[in-house]
């Protein structure tokens, strides 16, 4: 499952794997910082989780975006 983060007026969607919607869910000074960054950022975010192959590595992946989002970082 994943989410659309909504475009910009001329920025395609964002996909955002499952295990990053609900990561951003818990903690919402994360996903305001998520919804915050440029496309491209929030696009980097979503390939770097999404692009694991097992779900345990998405989870870690999910979890550390959260941390670095938190810290104001960008990946």
């Amino acid at each position: 499952m994943t989410a659309n983060v909504e475009p910009g007026p001329t920025e395609p969607a964002v996909d955002v794997p499952a295990e990053l919607v609900a990561a951003l869910q818990a903690s919402p000074a994360a996903g305001a910082a998520f919804q915050r960054l440029a496309p491209s950022h929030r696009r980097e975010y979503a390939t770097w989780v999404g692009s694991a192959a097992q779900a345990p590595t998405r989870a870690r992946r999910a979890a550390r975006a959260v941390e670095m989002l938190l810290a104001g970082g960008r990946r």
